[in-house]
């Protein structure tokens, strides 16, 4: 019995190292490990794509200037933890499709910076209430958001709502009396004349890409446009809560297969949906 206990116990602590090594490898490679080759699809235990080491690209944002600036200034606030990962992509061209368009940008990577997304018992009534002090974390990421014009959340949709360090960096940062208030006619937004754009990998949510509407084939486009449409829900309340507008989300349910042949092909059509879709949602010239 104990040599039973023992053994499952090693197990269970071993299988995380088992299911997370595919995450750190691409089967687009021409090299696959044996772990790929035994599973024989990775896509089939991951929810998002691992792009290829020799596809990768690694953009650095140029900051926001000091003073007012006349070029729209973007907030990346990023949620994933691989860098590695097609999410990540999706991050990077946009970053550097909005630098080659002459805006200025600054990127909160959440997992490298550390962030903390719970709210304590302690910071409970701050957050909720505004009361007592701002944490020294919360007001720093405040100031990147009042310096922003728009802000981009970015994060792999894993349980068809914003990641927790994504949900927490909402709720701890876009605090009350800062984010918004009460009145004798309600709560009011403070963060009037801003705007949140939302950007995210998905495994299936009926096959698309983009916004309501772009669904594909006849049996998918029901399904994707209720999630999106789920989400537009959620977007336009928040809008609302923070005084903000949204200008949507794109939504990638189409990621090129870790195995696929083509992959370079499909990931260039994929970016170029992407950048497409920014020129159109922040009329960009």
């Amino acid at each position: 019995m104990k040599k039973t206990l023992l053994t499952g116990l090693v197990l269970a602590a071993l299988s995380p190292l088992v299911f997370a090594a595919p995450d750190g490898m691409s089967g687009a490679t021409k090299k696959a490990s044996d772990a790929a080759q035994a599973i024989g699809n990775v896509d089939a235990i991951t929810s998002a794509s691992v792009v290829p080491q020799n596809l990768r690209q690694t953009v650095k944002p140029n900051g926001f200037t000091a003073g007012d600036a006349k070029a729209k200034r973007i907030l990346f606030v990023v949620g994933d933890p691989r860098h590695e990962s097609v999410e990540w992509d999706l991050v990077n061209t946009a970053m550097k499709h909005f630098m080659d368009k002459g805006c200025e940008v600054e990127l909160r990577d959440l997992y490298a910076i550390g962030f903390n997304p719970v709210i304590t018992r302690e910071t409970f009534f701050q957050a909720k209430d505004g009361l007592g002090e701002t944490p020294a974390d919360v007001a720093v990421e405040q100031k990147y958001v009042n310096a922003a014009d728009y802000i981009i959340f970015a994060y792999p949709n894993w349980h068809d709502t914003p990641n927790a360090i994504t949900k927490g960096y909402m709720e701890r940062v876009f605090q009350k009396k800062w984010a918004y208030r009460d009145t004798d006619k309600g709560l009011e937004g403070l963060l009037k004349g801003k705007a949140f754009f939302t950007i995210m990998n998905a495994g299936w949510l009926g096959m698309g890409r983009g916004d309501i509407g772009d669904g594909i084939g006849k049996n998918s486009n029901p399904i994707w446009d209720k999630y999106l449409g789920a989400f537009r829900v959620m977007d336009e309340d928040t809008a609302a809560f923070w005084g903000m507008k949204t200008l949507g989300r794109f939504v990638n349910d189409r990621t090129p297969g870790n195995l696929d042949k083509d992959y370079a092909e499909k990931l260039d059509k994929l970016r170029a949906d992407l950048t497409k879709t920014l020129d159109k949602k922040f009329e960009l010239k």
